[in-house]
């Protein structure tokens, strides 16, 4: 499973970093920190799911998807 972002949607609104700490970190400017990832993915285990769509439900701008 993967957690994709939709860079241009992110605006720091940090609700996935305050849902899934062990998940989501942000960048230096305060935005989620998948915005420095080169391909705008994150690999997550099968355990991280659920944390994972918590986390991208919580974005006020959709800008995460959790994928196969």
């Amino acid at each position: 499973m993967k957690v994709c972002i939709a860079r241009d949607l992110c605006c720091g609104a940090q609700a996935c970093v305050e849902v899934a700490p062990e998940i989501f970190w942000l960048n230096d400017e305060g935005f989620n920190g998948l915005v420095d990832v080169e391909d705008a993915t994150l690999s997550i285990s099968d355990e991280q799911v659920d944390q994972a769509r918590a986390g991208a439900e919580a974005c006020p701008e959709r800008a995460l998807k959790v994928t196969d």
